[in-house]
Order: structure tokens, then sequence, then C-alpha cells
């Protein structure tokens, strides 16, 4: 019995895990708001998130993959996003928000670079580029950016293999609860 309420509270507790893609739809859309630390287990360093209809035309509604919101840099300035613990970074779609420009990252550990872009990413107002990076074991991602010009991010992607065991644990320990309430 105490197998079974365990596996069940696992199995529970893996359907609460966040998400591997961040759309930014379930935030409000307001353009003066940075995004609040711990939203979706990160900390997020000079990002809002604007509605794709606040300004028509430009790359804010080009740019917005998912249903409503895309995420900006709030002041034009680089942004960082953080997670204590560490995670592995798998890419996003970014569209300029207003004029043609080029964005570089760094991925950074414990204080230390571990990764950076050799080339910079040249993204335009017309439609978002997917940009796949797959760096693993970084604590912080840095977007640079060559322009005053804010960068319009969606779909931020970060697979999350702890939630994938956590869940196959709970199945396994439901299967051997089971197997030893039948043979009993």
């Amino acid at each position: 019995m105490k197998n079974t309420i365990l596996s069940l509270a696992l199995l529970l507790a893996s359907f609460g895990a966040s998400a591997g893609v961040i759309g930014f739809d379930d935030l409000p859309g307001d353009e003066t708001q940075a995004v609040a630390n711990g939203y979706q287990g990160f900390d997020w360093d000079n990002v809002g998130v604007i509605r794709a209809d606040a300004y028509p035309g430009s790359g804010y509604e080009t740019g917005t993959v998912s249903f409503a919101n895309t995420a900006f840099n709030r002041d034009g300035a680089p942004a960082a996003i953080s997670r204590a613990g560490g995670f592995n970074f798998v890419g996003a779609y970014f569209t300029s928000a207003w004029l043609e420009q080029e964005i570089s990252f760094e991925g950074w550990r414990n204080g230390q670079l571990l990764f950076t872009t050799d080339v910079s990413y040249v993204i335009d107002t017309l439609a978002p580029q997917w940009v796949q990076l797959g760096w693993n074991g970084i604590d912080t991602l840095v977007i640079y950016n060559s322009s005053p010009t804010p960068w319009a991010m969606d779909d931020f992607t970060v697979p999350e293999p702890a939630s994938l065991a956590l869940f196959g644990a709970a199945l396994a320990g439901l299967l051997v609860s089971r197997r030893r309430s039948s043979q009993a």
C-alpha cells in the first residue's frame, strides 16, 4: 500500500513539472511589466512579455510563434535567463522588433563561461528565426544584441528530462505495486 501511495504521489508530481517549451502565453502581455523571477523556474533579467497585437506590423507581431505573446529585451540591452541548479538550452525563435540586427549568446555555469556563439545571428522583422544552440549544463544564458532595438523571443525550449524520469518511476512503482497485490 505504501508503494502505491508513493507511486501516485510521484505521478502527480511529474504532471506539475515545468514544460519544455515556454511560450509566455500564460502571462498578461503587459509590456510595462518585467517577467517575474521564478516564472517557469527561471530568473529573468531585462525580459518582458508583449502581446502580439500591441504593435501591428512589428517584429513583435511576426515573431510570435505560440498563441498570443512573445518575450522581449525590455530596454534593448542584453538580457539574461538563469536557473539555480542549471538547465539545458535547446533554442528559441528570435525576431527583431524594429530593425535588422545581430544577436549572440553566452552560456555560463557557476561564473565560468562554458559556451559562446562563434557567429552572430542576423534577425529581421519579417519572420522568426529558430536559433538552436543545444547547450547542456548552463545556469545562465546571456543574449546580446548589436543595436539598441529590442528583439522578440518565443518558444524558449529547455528539455525537462527529470519530469520524464519522475513519470517513468511513478509508472514503474504502480506496476510493481499492482503485481504484488495480485500475487497476494
